[in-house]
């Protein structure tokens, strides 16, 4: 365990969006993960000057188009 707190060296690896894409974790492009990147609509890295994913923005990408049954919605009072 390095003294950053990390447990799993998985979760400071960064991905591209071409490997994203190839390995079909998200429903998107690379360009389209690129884009909403650049527009700041999706969370990510810009580390060397490059747009890359870590695993905790992938995660939070997917759960931004998560959509919760009806029945789960709270009903006003």
């Amino acid at each position: 365990m390095c003294e950053c707190g990390a447990t799993d060296h998985g979760e400071l690896v960064h991905y591209t969006p071409e490997q994203i894409e190839a390995a079909g974790w998200l429903p998107f492009s690379a360009r389209t993960l690129r884009d909403k990147a650049s527009a700041r609509v999706f969370p990510h890295s810009k580390a060397g000057g490059r747009i890359t994913f870590l695993l905790r923005h992938i995660r939070e990408i997917a759960a931004m188009h998560e959509v919760r049954p009806a029945s789960e919605r709270r009903r006003p009072v």
